[in-house]
């Protein structure tokens, strides 16, 4: 039996790549698993994902709405720098001027005729500060004054173009002004249109369609033969002939004025996660999400929950109710966040995962990694309350919002947007990567009132911007004397290098920090580790071996790290603010890189850990290879999940304390290479130009082969360079 599970594996190793193993140069380790001698459980949202708004993640990404600058708000954005968005009314960012023959007339954006004109507001922030707030609430349109129609005069929605990718960071490279055509739509497909007009002195008629970069039309025309003194809502749709990158085109053919607002342009239900009925999210990014098979997910941020500065703070009030209210903003990352996506449909995309949702709120204190430039005061009676009112409220009345029922205020909000069951909301994140007296102040405030009204709620804090150091020790010693009962949210960016050395990082006898304390099991504190990742080699496959490595032991220590998550989920090809991201996109697919693939190899696990001995090379102990087995105690299916990082094929020799029967499955991903990396050069994506015979091939991907049935003792061979999942299934 133990040599035909040998061939077997050899021969499909061989046949999907001859480099892979090299058979003279196996060699043999053993380990014997003790599945009568359990551990801990199994932390049961240990696995999950952190959506974060950068990398152009959400609009233009994850969220299926095609048009950019769709209700015309990227002008004049308080505190942007002047690259990042428009500072003049007749340059239209995403948008360009569509002159046919000998037309002549002007696009501006102006804020005279509100297409809504009550918007939803807050207390005023700081009245004695800088800045004036009704800036926030400005609503724009667009107005065309039409002096000769010619062939045509109007305006075309160019989408969310692709950059050439630009130094790491650089702001500019976000908010681009697209100005070729980037909406990319497949033949067959149907879109779903919807625009908004009113007319002044105009009686011509406006006509809507799709248009390639060469000028051809690539859908029916829909046309819209006179206009009302009112704001009137159009849809319809409009069906691709060509798959081609385009434009949408508004076009008149009269002289006169008239104004537009709010164009959107989705794909289709049947191109939309779960046909659109959680949420207007591209069905392919979600569907790599749901392989996943995520236990919670966090949402929004990270640095982009709390903005850069005053203008840029995140509150959720603005992102619910109807889309044409939400109140859209430059987020942390030096982009346009339309909240198209708000929280409601987060709660969503989590809900339609399997996901607990663990949101994060703001409290007053702007991002400190990016030296914040605001922080809400506290000095006065008239300061403390109108933080109550803004911050503290916000947080209560987002939980209701989440979990009221519906004859609240906020729970008939939820249900009236189409969701009056509750979401169950068990955690909530107050700031990001904080730290200071003017944190841990405003910090104490939200945490009282959120555990004297929900004491059910498990708040979510910060150890800070770092795995160790001042911050982090600082961080610790508060939470330690005043908030024992949270999650702390470390966070963290290394290389190989300390991904292999500190896999004994959680475990109970480690010290932790500065203070000479452990992560002690005895007290209610447990760990979130909400971002990491090995950020130094841009998803090189040498990556995934180190972090894999490390994953098995926050595994193992899951009594203590009850969650866990790579940082950034996505990111565009071209508007990377990060380096190492899990899934790389553009407009038309996605790469999902080897460090995705461990993961989602590693989702899957018993409920609890149990015994092994060390894997052995003879009389010694093989350092290379790192294991975590778990077992199903209900099923009695067994999960060994193991790295090895060595050059050098392995036969693991398993031996078993019972006499089950079972079938052996095997998954596991392997190179010779480990510089490949599956999302290739940076500038390789569906629209660049010269690129032909374009793909979405990704070079290393998991494999699986079964064998069995097996019983007491088996072999199997270890690839080099691997990351493998041995599952074992009891036989009947």
């Amino acid at each position: 039996m133990k040599t035909k599970a040998i061939i077997t594996f050899f021969a499909l190793t061989f046949a999907l790549n001859a480099s892979v193993v090299n058979a003279q140069t196996i060699e043999k380790r053993t380990i014997k698993l003790e599945t009568k001698k359990t551990g801990i459980e199994v932390s049961p949202t240990f696995s999950g994902i952190f959506f974060e708004d950068i990398n152009q993640s959400l609009d233009g990404g994850i969220c299926a709405q095609l048009i950019q600058n769709f209700s015309f708000q990227q002008y004049m954005v308080p505190d942007a720098p002047a690259k990042e968005f428009s500072q003049a009314d007749s340059i239209i960012f995403g948008w360009s001027t569509v002159l046919k023959g000998d037309a002549k007339g002007k696009v501006i954006t102006v804020s005279e005729k509100p297409l809504v004109k009550e918007m939803p507001r807050y207390y005023d922030y700081d009245p004695n500060d800088k800045y004036n707030d009704e800036l926030r609430y400005i609503q724009y349109c667009v107005k065309f004054n039409i002096e000769n129609a010619g062939e045509g005069f109007g305006l075309a929605a160019n989408g969310y173009g692709i950059s050439e990718y630009g130094n790491e960071r650089a702001g500019h490279y976000y908010s681009n002004n697209t100005q070729v055509p980037s909406i990319a739509v497949n033949r067959g497909v149907t879109y779903d249109l919807s625009l908004y007009l009113q007319g002044a002195n105009y009686e011509g008629k406006v006509s809507v369609y799709l248009e390639d970069a060469q000028g051809r039309a690539n859908s029916e025309t829909f046309v819209i033969n006179s206009l009302t003194n009112e704001w009137t809502k159009h849809t319809a749709t409009l069906k691709a002939e060509r798959t081609a990158d385009c434009r949408l085109v508004v076009i008149a053919d009269k002289e006169g004025t008239f104004y537009m607002d709010f164009v959107t342009l989705l794909p289709e239900a049947s191109e939309l996660w779960m046909d659109g009925k959680m949420g207007p999210f591209r069905k392919d990014l979600m569907q790599a999400l749901a392989d996943l098979n995520p236990t919670f997910m966090r949402f929004p941020g990270g640095c982009a929950s709390e903005g850069t500065n005053y203008f840029g703070q995140v509150f959720w009030k603005n992102s619910v109710g109807d889309v044409e209210q939400r109140l859209g903003f430059r987020n942390h990352w030096g982009y346009w966040t339309s909240q198209y996506v708000g929280f409601y449909e987060y709660l969503l995309m989590a809900e339609s995962l399997g996901a607990t949702p663990l949101p994060v709120l703001n409290n007053g204190v702007t991002c400190q990694f990016a030296g914040h430039q605001y922080i809400a005061p506290l000095e006065t009676p008239e300061d403390k309350q109108r933080f109550y009112n803004i911050f503290v409220k916000d947080a209560l009345d987002f939980i209701e919002f989440c979990n009221g029922s519906t004859d609240t205020e906020w729970g008939a909000m939820r249900a009236k947007m189409g969701h009056p069951q509750p979401f169950n909301l068990k955690y909530l994140g107050i700031g990001n990567e904080n730290k200071g007296e003017a944190f841990w102040e405003r910090f104490d405030i939200m945490y009282k009132a959120i555990k004297e009204k929900y004491p059910e709620i498990i708040v979510v804090t910060t150890s800070g911007a770092a795995d160790a150091g001042k911050e982090f020790n600082d961080n610790y010693v508060q939470i330690d004397e005043k908030y024992p009962d949270t999650y702390v949210d470390e966070h963290y960016y290394k290389g190989d290098d300390w991904f292999f050395k500190n896999r004994d990082r959680y475990n109970a006898d480690k010290v932790r920090g500065g203070q000479g304390l452990t992560y002690d099991r005895e007290r209610p504190t447990r760990v979130f580790v909400g971002e990491f990742a090995n950020n130094r080699t841009n998803n090189a496959y040498a990556s995934t071996l180190a972090e894999a490595a490390y994953y098995t032991s926050l595994e193992q220590n899951s009594d203590m790290v009850v969650m866990a998550a790579y940082a950034p989920l996505f990111c565009k090809k071209g508007f990377n603010k990060w380096n190492s991201n899990l899934i790389w996109f553009d407009n038309r697919g996605l790469w999902r890189t080897t460090n995705y693939y461990y993961m989602k190899l590693f989702s899957k696990a018993g409920n609890m850990t149990f015994q092994t001995s060390d894997v052995m090379n003879g009389e010694t102990v093989d350092q290379h290879i790192y294991i975590s087995p778990t077992i199903n105690t209900t099923s009695g299916e067994i999960y060994l999940k193991l790295v090895n990082s060595e050059p050098i094929a392995k036969e693991l020799e398993v031996a078993l304390d019972n006499r089950n029967t079972y079938k052996v499955t095997i998954e596991y991903m392997t190179t010779d290479d480990t510089s490949i990396k599956n999302q290739g050069h940076q500038n390789y994506y569906s629209s660049y130009p010269g690129i032909v015979n374009f793909n979405y091939n990704e070079a290393i991907v998991p494999q699986a082969i079964g064998f069995g049935p097996v019983k007491k003792n088996f072999s199997v061979d270890i690839p080099q360079n691997s990351v493998c999942v041995i599952k074992l299934i009891p036989v009947k």
